[in-house]
């Protein structure tokens, strides 16, 4: 709900043919939104739907996108939440991050779940370069799709290192999707994926 509040200016509106917000309706659903996610961000600074600490880290990297692109739309992110996200992110990102103990795929997962925090953390250029370079030497063979590759080759390439961000790119652009499984438990889907990836390349 958030996001479709802050994607959906007049312009965009106009050009999706539907009523636009309103800039004074758009600010208060957007405040709402950052008032609910304070609410559920927890002191290691991931987010738990359901309280104490039952948390879902393939929350913490997406949510952390939400608060950058609402801060870089002009709207007041309280910088308490933002830097207890990216807190979060990095010492995932250099320690190996949440496990995924008793998940299906958890390989993959992990991976995805690094790869993803450290392009969050590569747009305010704080992802560190050389565990995005072993990521992406070491663990890349455990992708099961290709939206996690583009978003390391993205990191990698906004930090500096364009040969492998490029390569990661590319490979995510060819991964054979057919093969990803019906079920991740990533909220994800082909379609996603693809568009999510065009997306983020166009960005």
């Amino acid at each position: 709900k958030g996001y479709a509040a802050l994607i959906l200016d007049d312009g965009t509106a106009q050009t999706l043919g539907v009523n636009p917000l309103g800039e004074a309706q758009r600010a208060d659903r957007i405040a709402g939104a950052l008032g609910r996610l304070a609410g559920m961000q927890i002191a290691s600074g991931h987010f738990s739907m359901w309280g104490a600490d039952d948390v879902d880290p393939t929350l913490t990297p997406y949510i952390g996108e939400f608060l950058l692109d609402a801060r870089d739309a002009g709207f007041a992110v309280p910088d308490k939440l933002l830097q207890d996200t990216l807190k979060a992110l990095n010492e995932d990102v250099l320690s190996g991050g949440p496990q995924y103990y008793g998940r299906d795929h958890r390989d993959h997962l992990m991976f995805a779940y690094r790869a993803h925090a450290g392009f969050v953390l590569a747009r305010v250029n704080r992802a560190p370069l050389g565990t995005l370079r072993a990521l992406y030497d070491n663990d890349r063979g455990k992708a099961e799709t290709g939206l996690p590759l583009v978003r390391l080759g993205l990191a990698l390439w906004m930090q500096g290192d364009r040969k492998r961000g490029a390569k990661a790119i590319a490979e995510g652009f060819a991964f054979d999707d057919s093969k990803r499984p019906e079920w991740l438990g990533d909220y994800g889907t082909r379609i996603r994926d693809d568009a999510m990836m065009v997306a983020l390349v166009h960005e």
